[in-house]
């Protein structure tokens, strides 16, 4: 009989690392430019009438690439009603002209910012980064309401200060909603919803979260690593204390420019 011989180990190990390439180069490359659309529904009541909200989360903005423009064509084609800004918009307080260039390029809505951990973190001046959104028609909510009325229906928007570096204050928050109104609640780090709700705590209809970046590097809702202030949450939507909660994978990278198994991602909320 002849004698088989056994592929030599060098072999394996070349296709070990042409496919740990492939795989680095998909996650570095491709990956990170797919954004994709989440479409959620939640009825609230609003007589036949729909509202339209879509989050960004996580931008983390250093310049206007391929990530940044997809975003924005999503956005342009889906014309929200409102554009709702989850935090960790920038990571460095060198960014701002980064933002600026960004919010020059919105479309037309009502636009609303909330703090993440990196705006804390980054040493941006708050003021600073206020008064520039204030120029671009973006409101900034740190512990406020925000009264919204849609087809006659009181709604209120809930933008919280970030969780994980941030003093959140949702007593002085809810005090300010629309009483009785169904409330959209936006808060960065979804950590928060792992603690037992306030007693004070209002008629929360719907809650909208990111800081995760879904692991980066994931499996499903089963990541590699999430950061401080993720709790048990990867990605997708969750059944909390609170109510409903959506934690978006945001569209931006931090610590490394890398997704695999975690596409950026717009979530667009439609209120019925």
């Amino acid at each position: 009989m002849p004698h088989k011989t056994k592929p030599k180990s060098g072999f394996w190990k070349l296709a070990i690392a042409l496919a740990i390439t492939s795989l680095l180069g998909y996650g570095v490359i491709i990956e990170p430019r797919w954004v994709v659309v989440t479409l959620l529904q939640k009825q609230v009541g609003l007589k036949g009438a729909t509202f339209k909200i879509a989050q960004l989360s996580d931008l983390h903005l250093s310049g206007m690439g391929a990530t940044e423009e997809a975003a924005l064509r999503h956005l342009k084609a889906l014309q929200p009603d409102l554009i709702l800004l989850t935090g960790d918009v920038i990571g460095d307080r060198h960014a701002l002209p980064a933002l600026e260039d960004f919010l020059k390029s919105l479309p037309d809505a009502i636009k609303v910012a909330i703090l993440g951990n990196w705006e804390h973190w980054s040493g941006v001046d708050l003021q600073q980064l206020s008064a520039l959104y204030k120029r671009h028609q973006v409101r900034l909510l740190v512990n406020e309401c925000m009264p919204l009325v849609v087809n006659g229906v009181h709604l209120s928007l809930a933008g919280l200060d970030d969780y994980t570096a941030g003093q959140p204050d949702l007593v002085r928050t809810l005090q300010q909603c629309t009483q009785g109104a169904p409330i959209i609640m936006a808060q960065h780090s979804p950590g928060m919803f792992d603690e037992a709700p306030s007693p004070e705590l209002g008629q929360i209809a719907y809650s909208l979260a990111g800081h995760t970046h879904g692991g980066q590097v994931a499996v499903g809702k089963h990541a590699l690593f999430t950061p401080r202030g993720s709790g048990r949450y990867v990605a997708g939507s969750y059944p909390t204390a609170w109510g409903d909660l959506y934690v978006s994978r945001g569209i931006g990278t931090s610590m490394m420019p890398l997704r695999i198994g975690a596409r950026p991602e717009m979530v667009f909320l439609e209120l019925r």
